[in-house]
């Protein structure tokens, strides 16, 4: 694991999936200095969560985050596998780049 850096010095994230009961179910370390929203598609695509008898369930009902999960990408994938997004709204959104849009 690489350790990055950020205002604080050389730290490690912890990203990590739990159950309704707080059971972790898959965790993610990055750099210090990388972007959470970034790890967030990655680590709910290798969920898997145990139930009942049979194939384990591969998606949640609901997802909860900080206001560093808040993108709008996040919330059309939570969308598409019809999970419910409880994330709160970051107080300033960014503003489009000027220019031709990409």
């Amino acid at each position: 694991m690489r350790w990055g850096r950020s205002r604080g010095g050389l730290t490690t994230k912890i990203h990590l999936i739990c159950d309704a009961n707080g059971i972790p179910l898959r965790f993610m370390l990055s750099p210090g200095q990388a972007s959470d929203i970034a790890h967030a598609q990655p680590l709910l695509d290798q969920v898997r969560i145990p139930g009942k008898l049979g194939r384990p369930r591969k998606r949640c009902r609901w997802l909860l985050a900080d206001k560093g999960y808040d993108a709008e990408h996040l919330r059309q994938y939570c969308d598409r596998y019809r999970m419910q997004p409880v994330i709160p709204l970051r107080t300033m959104k960014r503003k489009p780049k000027p220019g031709p849009p990409r």
